[in-house]
């Protein structure tokens, strides 16, 4: 193998990596996370001292990721807020660290399997970055823009540990990039004990130079404690971080240390949520299970560290990198998450390489094709897992099909199905998340307002009442109460509970429109145009409001003022066909007669069938002369 083709090899690695998550460049940004970070924020957009001042300050929704705000400032800066063009940027990182990861594995086979020839350790290196590469637990990372940090922790953690392999010690680039790494997230903080381990094996230095090779970790020690106290600080202050007992943390810890194992090697039903199941305690069968498990594993590997040095090796570092992330500190109410195992799995991934390196002796061919047979089946997985993350809708369906007691997966594909506009398909999911946790409030208003899309308003009465008795503060059930009443024609009550809810939510501009409507109906129009401007103020870009406040303008016979609302309302909505008729019949009032029949004569192109809008055209004209 000639030096070109050597050189070429981690572009290839690289190439290759990015096949199975093209699927992934259609997707949207997702409610989920995306909406929160990116679509919310606009403090990210751009590269001025305050932009950049608040990246390098900010914990904005729990994380301190300023390597990923800058990533996402450069993607926008580019190509703007285009969907494509941050999956794009996902995909060139994660290409990028597969590549290097290439080149780390080459480094540790040449240190740890130094008889076996270049081509054979070429070989065991390029499937072993092709395993981590194209695995399935790659698609959340990669597919999730949201995630786009862990791809930059992991890329700068490679980096780290190929400094360090090629001049093991202390030196600054291998403190800056670790620095780096943290920047991007600061799940890296057990890196500098993985690099304790490469110096057990295989670079051998610490039965040589213990003292020094124990001193020179120190600055990296505390570069990554100053970067958890700040990410506990973060997630705190975000209210993220879940107040568990010492049980429950115990178990998820030892429950997620055979999960993750399993999910490495058996990488089915993987899901964007796991979540903690009923009654979850030390006592469940996941639990024991790893509990019996892993210390088996562990035992095994320890009784082979002299003869199989790679296997302890490798399962040191998944333990340690896994360690931030197990549980003993859990961000979120999921019990696990596959993007974890993105620089965890890179162990075992490792080791894959050094069993085709030692298979290869036995039976080369067959060797080769398993391997590229394992790689073409994760390859195949991890294409079909990236087109489900293409938006909210296909991801949660998913994850409900794998997990029908999920509460959140429920819950995020009723949301995502009322988005689509889709209420009556939400339904199902929404009882089904009452019946999973009947403490919460939300799944019953919910199927209220889908009753009263229905009309049905004795039962929106009843559902919005059942959602009140569980949280009396909920405006959105006071709201939906507030709209069954008035289909039940309880006036009084109606206003009432539009009150409430507009005390409770004041941004909310459908309680003030409502409310204003309710008004105007009871003959008192003076109240219903402060309702209305309320209404407008909070949502100055809802065509409705603007002509709810024209007809209470008119009632009151400020028909200049009324035009003048039904004109933003045609700006608004070009479309809203009553806007245009309304408004030409406050013009007409005023006398304008030529503007009112052009009001007219639109309002009829839109809708032919309108009788009363073609007689007042009739009407305007004889006053005009026409």
């Amino acid at each position: 193998m000639n030096f070109r083709t050597r050189a070429a090899l981690p572009f290839l690695v690289a190439a290759l990596s990015a096949l199975p998550f093209l699927p992934a460049l259609s997707g949207a940004f997702l409610y989920w996370d995306d909406r929160t970070l990116l679509i919310d924020s606009a403090d990210w957009r751009g590269f001025s001292a305050a932009h950049l001042r608040w990246m390098f300050t900010t914990t904005y929704d729990g994380p301190y990721q300023p390597l990923a705000w800058l990533s996402y400032a450069l993607a926008f800066s580019l190509w703007g807020m285009s969907p494509r063009a941050f999956h794009a940027s996902s995909l060139g990182l994660h290409a990028s660290a597969c590549g290097l990861f290439f080149l780390v594995l080459q480094e540790l086979l040449a240190k740890g399997a130094p008889d076996a020839s270049r081509k054979e350790r070429t070989l065991a290196a390029l499937f072993g970055a092709l395993i981590w590469a194209v695995h399935p637990l790659r698609v959340e990372s990669v597919a999730w823009i949201s995630e786009q940090r862990d791809i930059l922790c992991a890329l700068f953690s490679l980096l780290t540990v190929f400094l360090y392999l090629r001049r093991p010690g202390w030196s600054l680039p291998v403190l800056a990039s670790f620095g780096l790494a943290l920047l991007g997230k600061s799940s890296a903080i057990a890196l500098p004990f993985t690099l304790l381990i490469l110096d057990v094996w295989p670079l051998g230095r610490f039965q040589r130079q213990e003292r020094t090779v124990l001193s020179e970790k120190i600055p990296l020690v505390l570069v990554a404690l100053a970067f958890g106290v700040m990410t506990v600080l973060g997630h705190g202050a975000a209210g993220a971080v879940a107040s568990d007992s010492l049980g429950l943390r115990a178990a998820i810890t030892i429950h997620n240390l055979g999960f993750y194992l399993t999910k490495i090697f058996w990488p089915t039903r993987l899901s964007p949520y796991y979540s903690v199941p009923a009654g979850f305690s030390l006592a469940s069968p996941s639990v024991m299970i790893s509990a019996t498990a892993v210390p088996l594993v562990a035992a095994a590997a320890w009784g082979l560290r002299r003869r199989m040095p790679a296997v302890w090796t490798a399962l040191a570092h998944y333990v340690l990198a896994l360690t931030p992330m197990l549980g003993l500190m859990r961000v979120g109410r999921h019990l696990a998450a596959d993007r974890y195992t993105l620089v965890a799995s890179m162990g075992p991934a490792a080791l894959a390489g050094a069993a085709l390196l030692v298979s290869r002796r036995c039976a080369p061919r067959a060797a080769a094709v398993t391997a590229a047979l394992i790689v073409a089946a994760l390859a195949a997985r991890t294409c079909n897992d990236a087109a489900s993350w293409h938006d909210d809708l296909s991801l949660w369906t998913r994850a409900v099909s794998y997990d029908e007691k999920s509460l959140q997966a429920r819950l995020n594909l009723s949301g995502a199905l009322r988005r689509a506009g889709r209420p009556d398909d939400a339904a199902p999911h929404e009882e089904a998340a009452a019946r999973l946790d009947p403490t919460l409030a939300g799944p019953w208003n919910n199927l209220a307002g889908l009753a009263l899309s229905h009309k049905r308003y004795g039962e929106a009465e009843r559902l919005s009442r059942r959602a009140l008795l569980l949280d009396p503060g909920l405006a959105g059930a006071h709201y939906n109460l507030a709209c069954a009443f008035q289909g039940l024609g309880r006036s009084s009550e109606a206003v009432e509970q539009f009150r409430i809810a507009q005390g409770l939510d004041p941004a909310d501009a459908k309680a003030s429109n409502n409310l204003g409507l309710e008004l105007l109906r009871r003959g008192r129009p003076e109240k219903a145009v402060l309702e209305m401007r309320r209404a407008v103020q909070a949502a100055p870009d809802w065509a409705v409001a603007r002509y709810n406040l024209g007809n209470a303008l008119a009632a009151l016979g400020r028909q200049a003022e009324a035009a003048r609302a039904y004109d933003e309302a045609i700006r608004l909505d070009p479309g809203l066909e009553e806007a245009w008729v309304n408004g030409a019949n406050a013009l007409a009032r005023l006398g304008r007669y030529e503007e009112a029949s052009r009001r007219y004569e639109r309002a009829l192109s839109m809708n032919p069938g309108d009788d009363a809008a073609r007689r007042n055209l009739a009407a305007v004209r004889r006053a005009a002369g026409r």
